[in-house]
């Protein structure tokens, strides 16, 4: 029983954390790297986190000089 509910658990999150990634949009910035879109993505998302409000993540990247795609 105990080992359904670990595995129902991982299937529910692993779920979720896909969806998530599928829904954004991507994001480009000339000479941007991947591990500067990393770190801005990140720092965006707890900005936004604090605001609980989606249009501060993308006003975030954009301020960032990213442009959604």
């Amino acid at each position: 029983m105990k080992k359904a509910l670990m595995t129902g658990a991982t299937l529910a999150l692993t779920t979720l954390w896909l969806g998530g990634c599928a829904g954004g949009p991507d994001w480009q910035k000339p000479d941007g790297t991947s591990q500067q879109l990393h770190s801005d993505k990140a720092d965006c998302q707890v900005m936004e986190n604090k605001a609980d409000n989606d249009q501060t993540y993308d006003d975030c990247m954009k301020g960032r000089g990213w442009t959604p795609t």
